[in-house]
């Protein structure tokens, strides 16, 4: 068998001493950590600093003496690229900090954010202030994980983006409260731009509400000047501003939607005059859905069916009556005890809509070439419906020729792969078949830190990489043996993806796989506990169980053992087992190869042994084990006895995920990043 070469993604690693930094941003701040965008001489860097106190302020001149480094690529297919944001944000690299002290400060714009976020900390109610701070400042620090999730998972996650909504009813209410008071039009103009002005520092200056506010400014300026200009011409010169002050923000997420849902919404104003008013409001969430469709898809890999209801249903709420009870109590804080309950109120219904109205379409990770074409389609339906008589019938059959695509390219994948997701010190193992006839995963990793806190892996692992390649379900899951760095995310996986079988070995008596049969069975996910010798075939994958019947004392040596066969490619996965059940496997199984052998225990010395890889004969053996874990695996026995062997090897703590693509029979690799 020939295996083909190595691709991989360059990431440079090399540290850099800083000693003192300057506070640009302050990101975000809780009781654990605080991060920030800081600058020293060398650069920007992103801090992470594990303390509360001091409290950062944009200004602060602080105390590092440590190294920073340079970020890698993202360790996980379809995982969160941390390396491009810092570059979209003009950051080299990181600096990790326990403590610090402040030993100067200067003044900055940016400081207001904070320092007013603070006082609305102090002086309203814990809900109030949250989303007072959110909803005007550009500040989350204080929305609760479950509710930011409720928002995210309905669609509406938009709201907490200062931007035209936010800026539209300030205008509104300020302007009301001048025309009431007497004040000329000329000075109210005047006084709104000053306004506008602070606003959008007081923001943050994201860009969406640099694009809102920067347009409400020339609009009142245009309209005093007599220039002219129409509203495309508006967005244009701001966009162009924009760019010109700060180009790597056009990478940005929110730089992208706000501007390109603003500019659908301004070329679809013909169409709006068209409809009649009373349907408006039904018209536009429609339009902003169907703008924004492809580039959700691009970047998040699904979306919610029902995001339009839910955003007919909610954002009204929160324009019409929550945003302008929020400013009224800034200026009336009494208010706050009302706002509060009706929060408190808003977030029960938020829970309770994302129970009924999360339909989740999973499409997978798009080409580019995809997302352009789709947004072809979309605008030919836009030019349609602009038409006096609307062919129903076309618009229709484009709208469908969009889901043909969509699904088109989720299917029609043509190679068998087996991918080692990097979940750092521990186990996962991604088996596909060609056009998504069968999906396994062996383990899911997990990981457990110093003092004993469980932390969650599963949403930079193994959910990125599954909803990247389009996974809606999962036919077996099998779980190797108890321990917690191979079954942590399995409760978190049945949750979240719909799971047909839970292989399990037989006679364990570990707490963690108790656990989570229960919550299979109330899942309705069926059980199964394989015997020695028995096979189990889904799609193109041929799974024979190879663990020796004999009762075991320990969790590990009751690993189940599993020969899988893709495309005449053969992978051997042997969970934790010791050496002694090696060799008991060689006894009953004489003539056992593999061509890819997945290492038992992560490389350890108790496992691998010199007689057991002589027999297999693998022609690369695949190491999973986290950078510098304490355990140092893989040990320095099973290494020399690798090139003693002249058996090729791979690490995930060298390379990330790895990948092994099958086409006529032939395996490829792809790793995420390189040594």
């Amino acid at each position: 068998m020939e295996v083909a070469g190595i691709q991989s993604l360059d990431g440079s690693t090399e540290p850099l001493h800083i000693e003192h930094a300057k506070v640009i941003e302050v990101k975000k701040q809780d009781s654990n950590k605080q991060t920030a965008k800081i600058w020293t001489k060398s650069g920007y860097f992103y801090l992470t600093l594990q303390a509360e106190q001091p409290r950062l302020l944009p200004g602060d001149w602080i105390e590092v003496n440590q190294e920073a480094s340079m970020a890698e690529p993202p360790r996980v297919f379809h995982g969160f690229d941390f390396k491009n944001y810092l570059y979209t944000n003009g950051m080299r690299g990181t600096v990790y900090l326990n403590q610090t002290r402040v030993i100067d400060h200067e003044w900055s714009a940016r400081q207001y954010q904070r320092q007013v976020a603070n006082w609305v900390e102090e002086h309203y109610p814990t809900r109030t202030a949250t989303y007072i701070q959110a909803w005007f400042l550009g500040v989350r620090d204080g929305l609760d994980e479950a509710m930011s999730e409720g928002y995210s998972n309905l669609g509406i996650i938009h709201l907490f983006a200062v931007s035209g909504l936010h800026v539209g009813l300030l205008i509104g209410i300020v302007g009301y409260m001048f025309k009431r008071v007497g004040i000329v039009m000329e000075l109210a103009d005047s006084l709104i731009i000053i306004l506008l002005v602070g606003f959008m520092i007081l923001s943050g200056a994201s860009p969406s509400i640099v694009r809102a506010g920067g347009m409400a400014i020339l609009a009142r300026l245009n309209q005093r000047m007599g220039w002219g200009f129409s509203s495309l011409d508006l967005f244009s010169l701001i966009f162009l501003i924009n760019f010109i002050l700060f180009p790597l923000q056009v990478y940005q997420t929110g730089f992208i939607y706000s501007y390109w849902l603003t500019f659908c919404l301004i070329v679809s104003q013909s169409m709006m005059k068209r409809i009649s008013g009373k349907f408006i409001f039904l018209f536009v969430p429609l339009i902003a859905q169907l703008a924004v469709l492809p580039i959700q898809l691009f970047l998040s890999y699904e979306i919610n069916l029902a995001g339009y209801v839910a955003n007919l249903c909610l954002v009204p709420i929160v324009s019409s009556l929550l945003i302008p009870l929020l400013l009224l109590t800034l200026w009336i804080p009494p208010l706050a005890t009302i706002i509060e309950y009706l929060l408190t109120l808003f977030e029960k219904i938020i829970l309770i809509s994302e129970q009924f109205l999360k339909f989740n379409w999973i499409i997978g990770q798009l080409h580019l070439t995809s997302v352009v074409f789709i947004i072809i389609l979309l605008v030919l339906v836009a030019w349609l419906l602009e038409k006096p008589r609307v062919k129903r019938k076309s618009v229709c059959l484009i709208l469908l020729g969009v889901v043909l695509i969509l699904e088109g390219e989720r299917i029609l994948k043509t190679d068998s792969q087996v991918t080692f997701v990097d979940v750092g010190q521990g186990d996962s193992m991604v088996m596909q078949s060609p056009f998504q006839m069968c999906t396994t995963v062996i383990d899911t990793g997990g990981k457990v830190s110093f003092t004993g806190e469980k932390i969650a892996l599963f949403e930079r692992t193994l959910e990125p990489y599954l909803l990247g390649e389009g996974v809606r379900q999962i036919d077996y899951l099998i779980l190797t043996h108890g321990d917690f760095d191979h079954v942590g995310e399995a409760i978190s996986l049945l949750e979240r993806f719909e799971v047909k079988y839970l292989v399990i070995p037989k006679n364990t008596t570990s707490d963690h796989l108790r656990e989570i049969t229960q919550v299979a069975k109330r899942l309705g996910v069926l059980l199964l506990s394989p015997e020695q010798g028995e096979k189990v075939r889904c799609g193109n994958q041929e799974i024979t169980f190879l663990q020796p019947d004999t009762p075991k004392d320990n969790e590990n040596d009751k690993s189940l053992v599993m020969k899988v066969t893709l495309d005449q490619v053969t992978f051997l996965f042997t969970g934790d087992v010791s050496a002694q059940v090696e060799a008991e496997i060689l006894r009953q199984y004489p003539n056992l190869r593999a061509d890819i052998y997945k290492a038992a225990h992560h490389g350890s010395k108790t496992s691998n042994s010199h007689a057991f890889l002589t027999r297999l004969q693998p022609q690369l053996t695949i190491i999973s084990s986290g950078k510098n874990n304490r355990y140092r695996h893989p040990s320095s026995e099973v290494l020399e006895t690798h090139k003693q062997l002249e058996i090729p090897m791979l690490n995930t703590q060298d390379h990330g995920s790895i990948q092994v693509k099958i086409r006529s029979g032939r395996p490829n690799l792809h790793t995420a990043i390189r040594e």
